[in-house]
């Protein structure tokens, strides 16, 4: 703020007047160019919340889906320092149906170690279905988007918690942060990780004990002018050029609709339970386990992993055919470990089948082809004729209930 004794910058722009009372006792000579203006980045956030839905919808998450979204500013105390293999242990625990998990990485991360280098480390994530975020824009649609943010000592965790989401700490590096300062306070205060105790628990505690009001008295410090930023900015930059304003109010926009690509689990372990109402199942990333086991694997015809084409139990084609059959048999005689081919026919139903194994057809649930596919699996596994399937059942993933019809007749 100094240099030589004389005052460098000409405005000083403070959020919270917070600030200004430490600024005061850290460099009373540089009140003279204090400014409490707000914050514009939070007003945005404030903004956008009426299109959370939207958000949502941008970021592949379904209205019964929680979305976990994981921030980490930069260096060897952040998040990303300390637990690099989070990530990917929560594609490992967190079911698909149940949640989606978004990654925010602070830019010093990506420019540090290169764009490539970044994605290089959570390459695995991503084929697991975790959405990675560029680093230039997403972080904020993802904060008004989240359930719960699990986070450190960056603006982004403080930032969620004055959105009123619950935060769960995996990093508190208390020394590095000004201990009078609203973020210390919240270092203090919110829970923290736990890296021996499961992950789920440990999410659902801190979305369950959590209330709007819990940090407001800390939070309220991010900003004195909640939603006015834009305004004061504006009138202080034109004060200094000696300008009119113009006469139309300085709005603070909604962060806009994040671009997104939502990643597609190629292959998914299958864990499925069948009842007298049909089945319930759990589905997991195959790319992010230890092993595969106690489920049916799922693969996609598009999966470019080949151990996982081989190992798979049923082989899935997203496309529409003409003849069905005509790709599902010759995928299964390449294929011999597969006992199950499903794809859609023209009409956009869903066939599954195996060699000489009457045809099973169903619409409904578009998106829920493998789970449908390997409801078929277990049957079989189970020893029933499909002849015996019910032709209206019903599968339950976590809070989704889909009813489903299905059709059995003889292979052409």
């Amino acid at each position: 703020m100094l240099h030589d004794g004389e005052l460098v910058p000409s405005v000083a722009v403070l959020s919270h007047h917070e600030q200004r009372d430490r600024l005061a006792r850290y460099c009373p000579a540089a009140l003279e160019a204090a400014l409490v203006a707000g914050d514009p980045c939070f007003d945005r956030m404030l903004a956008g919340r009426p299109l959370r839905d939207a958000y949502r919808h941008r970021f592949g998450i379904r209205p019964e889906q929680r979305c976990v979204v994981v921030s980490s500013t930069w260096g060897g105390a952040s998040l990303f320092g300390q637990h690099p293999s989070l990530v990917l242990r929560l594609a490992r625990e967190l079911p698909l149906d149940e949640y989606r998990i978004v990654v925010a990485l602070h830019p010093n991360i990506w420019h540090g170690h290169s764009p490539w280098q970044v994605r290089m480390w959570l390459a695995e994530c991503a084929r697991a279905g975790v959405v990675v975020l560029p680093p230039e824009e997403g972080w904020r649609a993802a904060l008004v988007a989240a359930d719960v943010t699990i986070g450190d000592h960056g603006s982004v965790t403080f930032y969620s918690a004055a959105l009123g989401t619950p935060v769960l700490l995996a990093a508190w590096p208390e020394e590095t942060v000004d201990a009078a300062s609203p973020i210390a306070a919240l270092l203090r205060t919110a829970p923290r990780f736990d890296e021996h105790a499961a992950l789920l628990e440990q999410l659902e505690d801190a979305i369950g004990d959590h209330s709007a009001a819990r940090y407001a008295d800390i939070t309220e410090l991010a900003t004195s002018a909640p939603g006015e930023s834009a305004a004061l900015l504006r009138a202080e930059v034109y004060t200094r050029l000696e300008l009119e304003e113009p006469a139309a109010p300085a709005d603070s926009a909604a962060v806009p609709l994040p671009a997104v690509d939502v990643p597609t689990v190629g292959s998914q372990l299958v864990r499925l339970r069948l009842d007298e109402h049909g089945a319930s199942a759990v589905r997991f990333p195959a790319a992010a386990l230890d092993s595969i086991r106690d489920g049916i694997l799922v693969t996609d015809s598009a999966e470019p992993d080949r151990r996982w084409l081989e190992l798979a139990e049923v082989l899935v084609d997203d496309d529409r055919h003409d003849d069905p059959l005509a790709w599902i048999r010759p995928s299964l005689a390449r294929l011999p470990g597969c006992l199950l081919g499903a794809t859609r026919d023209r009409a956009g139903a869903w066939i599954v089948t195996g060699t000489d194994l009457p045809v099973v057809r169903w619409r409904g649930a578009d998106d829920l082809g493998p789970v449908c596919a390997a409801l078929v699996h277990a049957w079989l596994c189970a020893d029933r004729s499909l002849r015996d399937l019910p032709e209206l059942t019903r599968i339950r993933l976590g809070r989704r209930i889909e009813p489903i019809r299905l059709e059995v007749r003889a292979q052409d």
